[in-house]
């Protein structure tokens, strides 16, 4: 699950993450794994979750810079390994928070 703050477009909405770092958080759960909790980070290459703080090898999410989050759109995210994984935005909150 991944909650950030989107602008009008469905982009996310970098001011407000400048302002409040902590509010973008994502939660990972797998079965037959243990959940993870992290942030949604930008650095030189992009959009990554991280679990760990300072984590640069977490899990990249492609094109989140130009692509709106709205229902019913697709999220790729490729976890360390190269592994790619399609998500779908399943759920928007009128106040701009996102679950996917």
């Amino acid at each position: 699950m991944l909650r950030v703050p989107l602008d009008a477009a469905g982009l996310i909405d970098e001011y407000a993450l400048a302002r409040r770092a902590g509010m973008a958080t994502v939660r990972r759960f797998w079965p037959n794994e243990p959940d993870e909790t992290g942030h949604l980070i930008r650095n030189r290459k992009g959009w990554l979750f991280s679990y760990e703080i300072d984590d640069e090898d977490g899990e990249k999410l492609y094109h989140l810079e130009a692509h709106p989050l709205r229902v019913g759109d697709h999220v790729t995210i490729t976890e360390p390994d190269g592994t790619r994984l399609p998500f779908r935005v399943v759920r928007s909150h009128p106040d701009g928070v996102l679950a996917a």
